[in-house]
């Protein structure tokens, strides 16, 4: 009798990249996938991406995310809706059976949790998403970690709801394997029951074969406004002050904006209209734009992005930069972005800081 199909389960394009670095690796046939809904408005870059390597997989089923009502909706409202949800992803957990592997993409996500937790399986993987796998080590290594209520999601916001839904949080996983380009980062910071399987793209790399360099430049768009972490001014100020830094550097460009998946349109464009950008034409994952493009642009700006070490990784040899954030930028999950910038600069050592704009509440910039 042969061994149950692997399972996958992810929301992002990010995650279906390693997805797919991981199941080039991997023995036993293709994996089934469960592809949840992406609040950052990923869903059609990810499906299209597993599509294109349509061999690995057997079954790919949808699944919508977890609910994202009105923000006037009571709370209350919001606890009834994700019961519904969580009611759903158990539903689907009764139809998948037994796993041999088990691999998924966001720990922090609680419905991406819930099947790791509901599906049975001999053994649990976690995909990279971005440079939170560090911090997820950590945290369960009982290390200090950013925000460590983020990675014990729960599903109820209120006191009725958790007497009349209840709770049932998902469990910490009792072990954990991190496929990972951070294992340098995590190599001291990994609980006993946990363990590493490091990669660095190679088979993305070996698909798409080395490409000349042109002058172009990035730049790496961020959903910091929609997501509330700062002020559309805030954020218009810090991508132009890294683009003229650039120029005063004495670049010429071209210079190209690609937003990021859950970045408002119009307010992408504009502000490419601004600087005198290009604006990216294709949503595409910036990883594999860059590993697609020809000739390869020459440098890489970010704010805040973990396409920041992937990039790294796939083109060591590529020049990253990150424009450096005022201290007034971040107005909520500071700790988080924080912990991001510093994994940033603790994971490529060649990756460079430019000017940020003058910060007018005074201090320094990180």
């Amino acid at each position: 009798m042969s061994p149950p199909a692997d399972l996958v389960v992810v929301s992002s394009p990010l995650q279906v990249l390693n997805a797919i670095e991981w199941r080039r690796r991997a023995s036993g046939g293709p994996a089934d996938v469960v592809l949840l809904g992406d609040r950052a408005g990923g869903r059609d870059a990810a499906l299209a991406l597993l599509k294109r390597e349509a061999a690995l997989w057997g079954r790919i089923l949808e699944h919508p995310g977890r609910p994202r009502p009105s923000r006037w909706l009571p709370a209350f409202g919001r606890d009834v809706l994700d019961a519904g949800h969580r009611a759903s992803l158990e539903r689907l957990a009764k139809t998948l059976g037994r796993r041999r592997f088990l691999a998924f993409g966001d720990y922090r996500n609680v419905s991406q949790r819930a099947l790791a937790a509901t599906v049975a399986h001999e053994e649990l993987i976690l995909l990279d998403d971005g440079s939170v796998a560090p911090q997820v080590a950590a945290a369960r290594a009982g290390r200090d970690a950013p925000s460590p209520e983020r990675f014990r999601p729960g599903w109820l916001r209120t006191e009725l709801g958790r007497r009349t839904l209840g709770e049932r949080a998902p469990a910490d996983p009792p072990r954990l394997a991190y496929f990972t380009i951070y294992e340098r980062l995590m190599r001291e910071r990994v609980a006993a029951s946990d363990r590493i399987l490091p990669h660095a793209y190679e088979t993305w790399r070996a698909a798409t074969g080395a490409a000349a360099r042109g002058g172009e430049v990035w730049l790496l768009g961020s959903n910091h406004v929609e997501a509330g972490i700062c002020s559309a001014g805030d954020y218009r100020r810090v991508v132009l002050a890294g683009l003229a830094a650039l120029k005063a550097e004495g670049r010429s460009g071209p210079f190209l904006y690609r937003p990021h998946r859950g970045e408002d349109k119009a307010r992408a464009a504009a502000l490419a209209r601004e600087g005198g950008m290009t604006l990216a034409a294709d949503g595409a994952p910036a990883e594999l734009a860059f590993l697609e493009t020809r000739p390869r642009p020459g440098a890489v700006l970010v704010v805040a992005s973990s396409a920041a070490d992937t990039l790294s990784v796939l083109d060591p040899d590529l020049e990253i930069l990150r424009v450096a954030l005022p201290v007034n930028y971040l107005r909520r999950q500071r700790d988080h972005i924080l912990a991001v910038v510093a994994g940033h600069d603790a994971f490529n050592p060649r990756l460079r800081i430019i000017g940020a704009p003058d910060d007018r509440a005074g201090g320094r910039p990180v």
